[in-house]
């Protein structure tokens, strides 16, 4: 024991395990599963971030045959561990795993020989030290514990950390997404200290300059989605709420803050209310939100909400929305792990326009899903841009810098990605697979596959839902498409024939699962049509259209899509003439695409030929069709139709 100790506290002793330790974004099944932490943790030094003597002990069961117990714990000292079984106190080597740099970093403690698969076992793990934040990246640490003049706080991930989840900096855990447990926690500080955390607050005991706050949940979280809270009461302000809703609001504010914090949450009952319709009950005992200077992150009951966007009194509150959203999707559903970080902060930020769509109607939510959209591509994916953060998927996406842990990819691009597929399936399915997820998978672990096949299950497009995930959500990049159309007058008014070729680079792949709403816009009413782009060159017809003269995308009242503009739509026009031909073409002379209109379907294909007789290509038969000319030589050209057993012929030419 006491060479183990020494060894655990200042060596870097690497052992041969038989089971492989998951890394932050892949996922090992342990042969141990971790059912509940109870932890007891001295803050005596605060505002100093020291832990005096702590301990956190685990209930765990063994899945499968004793093997190695393994926790994590970053610059905190391992005082001892042991196993508790029968009332006695067995105690045990553990070994240290890697280097401090390594991702996978952590200690390993071997099963009893009388362990037996099945059985639940009591660890205690003792330790104390320093509580640190994730290393410093260009001078900034976001995660782990941090320290504001007086104020103490954990938050949960970091951005630029190697091991993402930094619940290691103070609680001693199996700090993977993959395993859930219920917790008890137990903070002492001075008298003059409240303390915030996570689960059903307990009431305080008190012994002469100490308290002890306690808390308790019996709904599984994640470890990164733990937290604490150390405030003076001397600043502090604890707003409450329990009658609005069926589980209780609690806010901790600095006293200053109080007035304008209280107005920011105005809205929040409401909020929980929107969500609940869509979603499903709220699944936790509170709602909880503590402002601290850094945030926001969606710790489990109690999150962590920046005091400067408090102190701005904004009533509409996109982040409080954002965080509250995780409360279903990320808490209460989790990723096995980070390459799924997608799944939290795609569905986060989509439930921003959900609440505009709940505040101001759908028109509230288009135009939130625009500025998405437009934040993304003209901010975060645009080269040379001071926020560019590279062309990333958003699942297993590339996490070196400019990327981080949570690039914007899975925040705006996720939230436009979700919005397509809102339209795509319909609100009746898209919600209805929402809830199926949280219900299905409530208090546990999905992965993309599972989120892919639920969705398929649900709607009944297996084949679509496959290729949207494998295009959108695997896939980088975005569409970039050239629009061309073609105006001609019909019985019902106006008629447009649109060409839409995808002309991405070929890295992005090609599309075809591309929600897009084209605008047919005039001097009088604007028509608004969606089709779903199902190629990379696509020819659609519309009729019954008024009198238009420009193309437009993302201007609808029905979807907004990611995708970008080659060059501004063009229009050709095909007016009504009295000896008007079976056959037409436009338009004449023809520098990119031409346009074949015939007054019914031809009996086979069109074919077009050169001045020498040679056929240049041939068009599957339709009424209106559009022909590249992109790669036709300088010349005289002619078009071939037959058309009820009558051949029609007409010329064109190409210039370049």
């Amino acid at each position: 024991m006491i060479i183990a100790a020494i060894v655990g506290v200042f060596g870097w002793l690497v052992v041969a395990s038989a089971q492989e330790i998951p890394s932050p974004t892949r996922y090992v099944e342990q042969s141990f599963d971790v059912l509940h932490y109870d932890a007891s943790l001295a803050l005596d030094s605060l505002p100093q971030p020291i832990l005096g003597e702590s301990s956190c002990t685990w209930i765990l069961r063994w899945r499968r045959a004793p093997d190695t117990v393994r926790f994590h714990l970053r610059s905190l000292q391992v005082a001892g561990v042991a196993y508790v079984q029968a009332g006695d106190t067995i105690p045990v080597e553990w070994f240290v795993r890697g280097q401090p740099s390594d991702p996978t970093f952590h200690y390993a403690v071997p099963a009893l020989p009388s362990h037996r698969q099945g059985d639940t076992v009591v660890l205690r793990i003792a330790y104390r030290g320093t509580m640190t934040g994730e290393p410093p990246y260009n001078g900034y640490s976001w995660g782990g514990v941090q320290r504001e003049g007086s104020i103490v706080y954990a938050l949960g991930v970091g951005f630029y950390n190697n091991y993402v989840s930094a619940t290691q900096h103070w609680l001693a855990c199996y700090d993977h997404p993959s395993d859930k447990a219920t917790f008890s926690l137990a903070f002492r500080v001075p008298s003059s200290y409240v303390v915030a955390a996570g689960g059903e607050e307990l009431p305080p005991l008190d012994s002469g300059s100490w308290r002890v706050y306690r808390f308790r949940s019996v709904y599984p979280a994640a470890t990164y989605l733990l937290t604490f809270a150390a405030f003076p009461s001397s600043v502090l302000s604890v707003i409450r709420d329990t009658t609005s809703l069926d589980v209780p609001i609690v806010l901790y504010a600095r006293r200053a803050d109080s007035a304008a914090t209280s107005r920011s949450f105005r809205l929040l009952p409401r909020m929980v209310r929107a969500f609940e319709q869509r979603f499903g009950a709220y699944p936790f005992e509170k709602v909880g939100y503590a402002m601290t200077q850094k945030g926001a992150m969606e710790h489990q009951t109690m999150i962590s909400f920046p005091t400067s966007l408090a102190r701005s009194g904004d009533t509409v509150n996109l982040v409080a929305a954002h965080e509250l959203a995780h409360q279903w999707f990320g808490d209460c559903t989790t990723p096995l792990d980070f390459r799924d970080a997608w799944f939290n902060e795609s569905f986060a930020t989509f439930c921003e326009s959900l609440w505009r769509e709940q505040l101001g109607g759908y028109s509230a939510y288009l135009a939130e899903q625009q500025r998405k959209i437009a934040a993304y591509l003209n901010q975060y994916a645009k080269p040379g841009n001071p926020s560019f953060e590279g062309i990333l998927t958003m699942y297993d996406f590339d996490r070196t810098p400019p990327s981080s842990n949570y690039p914007h990819v899975i925040y705006e691009k996720g939230a436009a990605v979700l919005g397509m597929l809102r339209w795509a399936v319909g609100d009746s399915v898209y919600f209805a697979w929402c809830r199926e997820l949280l219900q299905r998978y409530r208090y546990a672990n999905v992965s993309i596959d599972t989120l892919e096949r639920t969705l398929g299950d649900v709607s009944g497009r297996g084949e679509f839902v496959r290729r949207f995930f494998a295009e959108w959500i695997r896939g980088k990049g975005w569409p970039i498409v050239a629009i061309e159309a073609l105006r001609s007058p019909s019985q019902h008014g106006w008629k447009a024939a649109v060409r839409i070729r995808q002309v991405q680079p070929d890295s992005f792949g090609v599309y075809t699962t591309l929600p897009l709403e084209l605008s047919f816009i005039g001097s009088g009413d604007t028509s608004h049509r969606v089709v779903m782009i199902g190629s990379g060159d696509d020819t659609f017809v519309f009729d019954s259209l008024g009198t238009f003269t420009s193309v437009a995308v993302n201007a609808g009242r029905s979807v907004r899509a990611l995708v970008l503009l080659a060059s501004a739509p063009v229009v050709s026009s095909a007016e009504s003439h009295p000896d008007r031909q079976p056959l037409a073409v436009y338009p004449i002379p023809a520098t990119g695409t031409l346009w074949i209109e015939l007054d019914r379907m031809p009996d086979g294909p069109i074919e077009i030929y050169d001045a020498r007789g040679a056929r240049a290509a041939i068009v599957e038969p339709a009424r209106v069709a559009a022909l590249s000319t992109e790669h036709f030589a300088t010349g005289t050209y002619y078009v071939v139709a037959t058309i009820g057993g009558t051949v029609h012929r007409v010329s064109f030419s190409v210039v370049r």
